[in-house]
């Protein structure tokens, strides 16, 4: 194993880690609306404060992470992929809050607009996956070919 893939496997294992403390930090959020709503918030203040942490916890903080400590991060490729995540992930998440929030209405029209914003974010999380498998398979191959040349 050449050196980028052993970085490469590091990375992975900290992803990982990572991935492992935000999904415990998320767990113990969970009472969160109840605290807000003891603490007496309107119903559009807690869903805004619980939207800008979830966004801030599942999708931010992630992807910045992997701007600091990715092995390849100055790979415009990787950049392109980064970029594309954060747009995707985005786009996805705000569309289900929308979904969410059009549905609840209850009007046929609004029932149309939630279906549209599901379609939307079902588009955005599938082009967003799709980037990251294929960035993910170039990967694996440049690690194979360097290990094969060396």
């Amino acid at each position: 194993m050449n050196a980028k893939t052993l970085t490469l496997d590091q990375y992975t294992r900290d992803r990982r880690r990572l991935n492992t403390r935000l999904g415990l930090f998320m767990v113990a959020l969970i009472p969160l609306p109840a605290i807000l709503l003891h603490a007496r918030f309107e119903p559009l203040q807690m869903l805004a404060l619980i939207v800008v942490v979830a966004l801030s916890v599942g999708v931010i903080y992630p992807v910045w992470w992997r701007s600091k400590h990715h092995p390849y991060r100055e790979d415009g490729r990787e950049k392109r992929a980064r970029s594309i995540a954060v747009v995707c992930r985005i786009v996805a998440f705000v569309s289900l809050i929308g979904a969410m929030v059009s549905w609840v209405v209850g009007s046929n029209v609004s029932s149309w607009i939630a279906l549209g914003f599901l379609a939307t974010g079902a588009a955005a999380s599938i082009v967003g996956f799709e980037v990251e498998e294929r960035w993910k398979r170039t990967l694996q191959r440049q690690n194979a070919q360097t290990a094969a040349d060396s």
